[in-house]
């Protein structure tokens, strides 16, 4: 096997330098080497698809089908590829046979929906695409494409209503106003084809090719940068050159492009000092100095903001993160996935203070997103992979950077997690304890209104004076009925609660509306919320 893995690794030095041909010959040796490889058969499966030789290319991806017919992924590619061939029904068969191995993917179940749409069966893709609404309940793609076969279908009725209901929530976009359009000619009699008609795969949108991820990450990055790695750091003066050693050891085995950009967030121990020599030495180092302390979040959003890389990489600086995770982050990624979220499966905190607290948010918080299909294990992980695109328009606030994996699931991105190696802290002492939990829990409130009623906040108001108002009604009719039968007054409490139910609901809106303001002034202007103070490296000094 050990020529298998030389073969592979010569294949993406030679497709990372634009060689196709030649990485094409090593991985074909690779095949040959290990012919049960099915990992080296949908390579070459997407390497003879950029050569545009589709025959070559559908070969190896349906071997690498066919060797693991249980693996979503193949399957869903190998389905992918008939779709592109005009093969619709023998893409209809593979795509329900991926189908079978994961049921909850709403990706997959919209396009079935679509493969259905293009053979005219628009029953079967009607009930294909409404089972991906089911399971994300606010994927417009899937949307429109239901807009779309209603009216191919001629259920002109249902199609008016629906179009109505989705211009109340997204207002009259393109796509909207086009199938407006579509409805009223096709309810004058005109003749519309349907090829006219707006529908759309949803990989089409949202999916990433492995290589452009492992072998030929930021092809048309103007700085050349294919990874960085970003770290807030405070007080970590010990850990620093223990963590930047293990860092250039890794990243230097990948063969990529990278830079390490350190946040400096208000440290008073040294770490400055450290990190200002460093990036004045180093030409893949990049420090962003705060002038103060603003947290994580502030410390993460500045990252976000000077990252040069294709792919953004995320991780603490207490040494507790494991820097060799890095590579199985992206190998995840490679697979098709736009966010891989590390999971601190044997955590090594606290029990009390850190993994119980963190444990009850995460529960929480997978209950509230479960319409998106999306449910992750640790929220809490800064150890994550993103493509730059998903970060680089997302505005954070609070403790919102360990909610990224919940915007991208709204947005309809692929999420995956992996297991990571997580270690006790040795050096410095942790910034996190039980106070953060209601602050996140808060968070994720104002996330949820922003998602998905800020175009009809009356009904995000009105669920909540709902639910108050009817717990308010049931307590006082039971304090009601218990004063009938004791000698006790129960009208001072039921004041007391009236009045701590009022107060907390105006605490609350107060608040959403403060979250409202403070966005439109940082936003409208184009502000950060954080003073950045100087910004250190070899190539611009100070």
């Amino acid at each position: 096997m050990e020529n298998y893995e030389s073969e592979y690794l010569l294949g993406l030095k030679y497709f990372q330098d634009n060689d196709v041909h030649s990485a094409i010959k090593h991985w074909e040796n690779a095949a040959e080497i290990n012919p049960k490889s099915a990992k080296i058969f949908s390579i070459l499966g997407n390497a003879y698809k950029i050569l545009n030789e589709i025959d070559t290319s559908f070969q190896y991806i349906e071997k690498a089908a066919n060797l693991e017919p249980e693996n979503f992924n193949y399957l869903y590619n190998l389905g992918l590829v008939f779709y592109e061939n005009k093969r619709y029904k023998e893409s209809i068969q593979i795509l329900e046979k991926a189908r079978l191995v994961d049921k909850t993917n709403h990706e997959l179940l919209n396009d079935l929906g679509v493969v259905y749409f293009k053979t005219n069966d628009y029953e079967n893709a009607e009930i294909r695409i409404r089972q991906a609404m089911s399971l994300a309940e606010d994927y417009y793609v899937a949307k429109i494409n239901l807009a779309t076969v209603l009216l191919s279908a001629k259920k002109l009725v249902e199609a008016g209503l629906f179009l109505s209901e989705l211009e109340k929530i997204y207002g009259i976009d393109a796509n909207i106003k086009e199938l407006k359009t579509q409805l009223k000619l096709i309810s004058n009699n005109a003749d519309i084809p349907n090829t006219s008609i707006h529908i759309e795969l949803s990989n089409q949108i949202y999916e990433i090719d492995p290589f452009n991820i492992i072998s030929n990450i930021g092809k048309d990055d103007i700085k050349g940068i294919d990874i960085s790695v970003v770290i807030p750091i405070m007080n970590e003066r010990k850990n620093l050159p223990i963590l930047y050693e293990k860092l250039v050891n890794v990243l230097g085995d990948l063969d990529q492009r990278y830079e390490i950009i350190f946040i400096d967030d208000g440290s008073r121990d040294g770490s400055t000092e450290y990190l200002r020599n460093l990036s004045l030495s180093e030409t893949n180092v990049v420090l962003i100095q705060f002038r103060r302390n603003y947290g994580q979040t502030a410390a993460l959003s500045a990252g976000f903001k000077y990252a040069n890389g294709h792919i953004i990489v995320t991780m603490d600086g207490d040494l507790q993160n494991d820097p060799a995770d890095i590579p199985k982050l992206l190998e995840k990624m490679a697979e098709g996935y736009d966010l891989v979220n590390g999971w601190r499966k044997d955590r090594q905190d606290k029990a009390i203070s850190r993994r119980l607290p963190s444990a009850v948010a995460n529960k929480i918080i997978n209950y509230l997103i479960s319409g998106t299909g999306i449910q992750l294990n640790d929220f809490g992980c800064t150890l994550k992979a993103y493509k730059k695109e998903i970060v680089k328009n997302i505005q954070l606030y609070g403790e919102m950077h360990r909610f990224i994996p919940v915007f991208a699931a709204w947005l309809g991105v692929k999420v995956a997690e992996i297991p990571v190696n997580h270690h006790p802290r040795i050096h410095g002492k942790a910034k996190y304890n039980l106070s953060r939990v209601s602050r996140v829990l808060f968070d994720f409130l104002v996330i949820r209104f922003f998602s998905d009623y800020m175009t009809r906040p009356i009904q995000f108001f009105g669920k909540i004076v709902k639910k108050i108002f009817l717990w308010g009604t049931a307590l006082f009719i039971s304090l009601s009925i218990a004063s009938i039968f004791t000698t006790l007054s129960f009208n001072t409490l039921i004041i007391l609660y009236a009045i701590m139910l009022t107060l907390c609901t105006q605490v609350l809106f107060i608040g959403l509306i403060g979250e409202l303001v403070i966005r439109v002034y940082f936003e409208v202007q184009n502000k950060d919320y954080y003073i950045v103070e100087a910004i250190h490296s070899r190539t611009q000094g100070k």
